[in-house]
């Protein structure tokens, strides 16, 4: 799920959706913005033009280890396995696992 979550409206909803069909032992990739971007993407789309800017007002929020980490300990049997950021600390990396049980 690269570069969705944070369009998402109801990403619990989704991520518990995702964990009722991957298999045991199944593995989620994620990639979000971080807090840092916020500023910097709105500045390259409204002020540069150079991002679409639809698509940074669509944006419902934004990442950091510690979101991550309060939405996925919502659903029971997904665990995060990785976090990092890249992109100089303006994008996310998350692998979550299905825990079996």
């Amino acid at each position: 799920m690269l570069a969705v979550i944070e369009h998402l409206s109801y990403p619990i909803d989704m991520l518990r959706e995702i964990e009722r069909v991957l298999v045991p032992n199944g593995i989620l990739l994620l990639t979000a913005p971080s807090h840092l971007a916020k500023p910097v993407l709105e500045f390259l789309s409204y002020k540069l033009h150079i991002v679409d800017e639809r698509e940074i007002r669509d944006h419902k929020r934004y990442y950091n280890k510690a979101n991550f980490v309060q939405s996925i300990t919502q659903v029971p049997n997904l665990e995060i396995i990785k976090h990092t950021y890249f992109q100089c600390g303006m994008n996310n990396f998350v692998k979550v696992k299905k825990i079996k049980k």
